[in-house]
């Protein structure tokens, strides 16, 4: 990174702080901050992400970069313990926010967080506004964020608690299900005596409805990685999901994992430990009255791939199906709805009730937090779509919108839709992710209201562009405006 801001939560939370730095990476031409946007770090299991990390994640698709080429500073949070107390974390976020406020001098700043990060941006923007301090957030956007919770397989942790004692790696996997910030998010925690949460998930969600639940001085954004249109994880609720069979002369063992029931009874592990010298230890734990988070749609996990690529003591673990739902659809957009297989896609507008401004959501399900060109454009549209230079009309209306590219990506040709308050001279151009003008749409005088162009997925001199990232641009003399288009072929 260019800067590394070193950061303290300034004001406690149950009597502690959480710390952090804050990687500053500059836009291409930028000596100092001017135009930051602020993305905050997700769950780190076991905190080993660091800016080589984090950058590397955060490129995927290129996003990073193409964020910095559009004039755009970032500022990445890195937890110095993201397992932490969401509250903390989101005190620590504010005072970043603050920091990154003051040296920028920008009039507002765009907020993303991915995963976690979205629980902590949408805290500390909550208790900010509550304590009357101006976040200067224009945008916050929350990337496949477990806002209704998130989901590990309740038969995965009675797995890890069952054979904590003969793996160091599962009794480290689930002392990290046992930290606060899990235990906030879960929606069924290997803790309770029957299905369901941990206390301390009621406490979270009451402090942040007692704040307002969702901040009010932003636009509010929620992009999942789940599927709107109900498809499952290639299983069915209650099927077996690991096999795990040995025998050996020293020892018996048996480790099955089962999803949850829809509804119940079912079972979800059966396990036994049975050596030739020492004490024989057996489990079967069935559950009754759950719901099917573990086939539902959601961004995925893959915990059972993970566990297959464990070389086992005795035998082999064989991960029936991969990947399971870790973040349902309904969280990730925070759907006020208890069904897990809602068919969001169906929806007449999926953004109402939910708290959100906009909401995105794909027709498969995805690896969770995994960037796609879909959801880049989305980010992006989102993230950008503020004017670089802002002019104000006698009403306190911008003099140019550009509007977002409708469906995007689009195929060959796309339509560009701007506004204008007055009339105005006025230039519309196409970009590479590099700066380069592909095509000059439009130049000339127009007059005010709303104005179409089309641009055929050509250069200037005809030829067609590959697919890829594209940037439309419109200038006049006191306002610029930036739209992303994803173009495939």
């Amino acid at each position: 990174p260019d800067d590394t801001l070193f950061v303290t939560g300034a004001v406690p939370y149950d009597g502690g702080v959480a710390s952090g730095e804050g990687y500053v990476l500059l836009a291409p031409g930028h000596a100092s901050l001017t135009d930051p946007i602020v993305v905050l770090e997700g769950f780190d299991l076991d905190n080993s992400l660091n800016w080589d990390e984090l950058y590397a994640l955060l490129n995927d698709e290129g996003l990073l970069e193409d964020i910095r080429s559009q004039g755009y500073d970032a500022v990445v949070l890195n937890f110095d313990d993201a397992t932490e107390l969401i509250q903390r974390n989101g005190r620590l976020a504010a005072e970043l926010l603050q920091q990154v406020k003051s040296l920028s001098g920008a009039p507002s700043l765009g907020l993303a967080g991915a995963s976690m990060g979205g629980l902590v941006g949408r805290y500390a923007l909550l208790w900010m506004e509550d304590q009357a301090i101006d976040p200067g957030v224009r945008t916050f956007l929350t990337f496949d964020t477990p806002h209704g919770g998130a989901n590990i397989p309740l038969g995965i942790q009675s797995w890890l608690e069952f054979f904590q004692g003969n793996s160091t790696d599962a009794a480290a996997l689930l002392a990290t299900l046992d930290r606060p910030a899990a235990r906030q998010m879960l929606l069924y925690h290997h803790g309770q005596a029957t299905p369901g949460h941990d206390p301390l998930r009621d406490t979270f969600l009451g402090e942040l409805a007692a704040l307002g639940d969702q901040p009010v001085g932003c636009r509010r954004v929620a992009v999942a990685n789940g599927s709107g249109s109900s498809l499952d994880q290639g299983f069915s609720a209650g099927d077996q999901i690991i096999d795990y069979e040995a025998s050996t002369f020293l020892v018996d063992i048996i480790g099955n994992v089962f999803a949850v029931p829809d509804g119940g009874p079912g079972t979800i592990f059966e396990g036994l430990y049975d050596p030739i010298i020492g004490t024989t230890r057996q489990r079967t734990h069935s559950v009754t009255g759950t719901l099917p988070w573990d086939n539902a749609p959601g961004g995925s996990r893959d915990s059972m791939a993970q566990m297959d690529a464990v070389a086992a003591p005795a035998g082999d673990i064989v991960a029936l199906h991969p990947s399971h739902c870790f973040v349902p659809t309904v969280s990730a957009l925070g759907l006020p709805t208890s069904d897990p297989f809602l068919d969001v896609s169906a929806l007449v507008d999926p953004a109402a009730g939910t708290g959100f401004d906009a909401v995105y959501f794909p027709a498969a399900n995805q690896p969770h937090v995994d960037v796609t060109p879909e959801n880049k454009a989305w980010i992006l549209d989102e993230l950008l779509s503020t004017p670089t230079a802002v002019g104000e009309g006698e009403a306190g209306v911008r003099g140019l919108r550009l509007a977002p590219v409708a469906p995007n990506p689009v195929r060959g040709a796309a339509t560009v839709r701007l506004s204008l308050a007055a009339a105005a001279e006025t230039r519309i151009e196409i970009v590479d992710v590099a700066g380069r003008l592909v095509d000059l749409v439009f130049e000339g005088p127009l007059p005010a209201g709303e104005h179409t162009f089309p641009w055929a997925g050509r250069e200037g001199d005809g030829r067609r562009v590959a697919s890829g990232i594209y940037w439309i641009r419109a200038r006049t003399a006191g306002d610029q405006a930036v739209r992303p288009v994803v173009l495939l072929r």
